[in-house]
């Protein structure tokens, strides 16, 4: 155990730093979101992008590795789905919005420094992969079950599907992953100055993620429908984990660091962002008190599933 929570601590260390000088006001909240937009378009997406970049391209894709963290990520979007609309009576759109939170991880703000700490060179293909799971497959089809409760005659479910497209496709961990991918297929050596200029940038994306997350928790408090709480965090913290081990057994043939970083990639609370997407359905405060609960359990899960492992 203690050396599991060498593994575990400066994660949580750093998030509760963060947390403490938004909440003393030695750091203004508004620097701390701008850490977030820091992290998001700039750090990680050099840190993506510099990785993939120097791969052989075929050592980027692991066909596998995408079929089995799809499929159990889907399955969790569709259990929680249909838990919350059959078994709780909720909206479609509620439902939709609880189900991305139990199916879409943390990758990129808690998923990346904690397989750092785990690896000390963690392996990006999986990082990139479970990425685009997330940002190509999860959230948009989330988005439409959501927007399929609000849907008006006017807007065709096609046409909501191609505009949900627009706004996934522009984010800049998948801008950085598919420029990435490019360089590595056409086999393009990055200047001396830019490489080193994105090894900078990303060497600053592990801290400031999680002091960032920090800080973007003071003033949120566990209010609104304490009753959606419990099911999606244990859908997070539980269901999606387990159906990726379970997968992983019917799957043989990945390498161990990817089975593991797969594991730990599934073990993540939900992403960060959960409130604001939540939002313009009338669940923000519900989905904040739902993202809160579950990053300070993960604590607990992360070093039992770090333990077990």
């Amino acid at each position: 155990m203690p050396s599991v929570l060498s593994i575990t601590a400066p994660i949580f260390i750093l998030i509760g730093l963060g947390y403490l000088a938004v909440k003393t006001s030695l750091v203004p909240s508004a620097a701390a979101a701008g850490m977030g937009r820091f992290v998001l378009y700039f750090s990680l997406p050099a840190l993506i992008f510099g990785t993939l970049s120097r791969m052989e391209f075929g050592q980027v894709i692991v066909p596998s590795y995408l079929l089995i963290y799809a499929t159990a990520s889907l399955l969790t979007l569709l259990i929680g789905v249909v838990l919350h609309r059959k078994a709780l009576g909720d909206s479609l759109t509620d439902s939709g919005v609880k189900g991305m939170g139990m199916a879409v991880s943390n990758s990129a703000f808690i998923g990346y420094p904690v397989l750092l700490q785990v690896f000390g060179e963690p392996p990006a293909q999986a990082f990139a992969m479970s990425l685009m799971v997330e940002n190509l497959l999860i959230i948009p089809l989330a988005l439409i079950i959501i927007e399929s409760g609000t849907q008006t005659k006017q807007t065709s479910r096609l046409q909501y599907a191609g505009s949900v497209f627009s706004r996934v496709l522009p984010n800049p961990l998948v801008l950085s992953i598919a420029a990435g991918m490019l360089v590595s297929l056409l086999g393009l050596e990055i200047p001396p100055v830019a490489d080193r200029t994105l090894d900078m940038l990303a060497q600053a994306s592990a801290a400031v993620a999680l002091f960032s997350i920090g800080g973007v928790l003071v003033g949120t408090s566990i209010r609104g429908h304490l009753s959606a709480v419990p099911l999606v965090t244990a859908g997070k913290l539980m269901l999606h984990p387990l159906l990726v081990f379970l997968l992983l057994m019917l799957v043989p043939g990945l390498s161990p660091d990817l089975r593991l970083s797969m594991l730990l990639l599934a073990s993540m609370p939900m992403f960060s962002v959960y409130p604001i997407i939540a939002g313009p359905y009338g669940l923000s405060q519900t989905c904040a008190s739902i993202l809160i609960a579950t990053t300070a359990l993960s604590f607990v899960s992360l070093n039992l599933v770090l333990s077990l492992l």
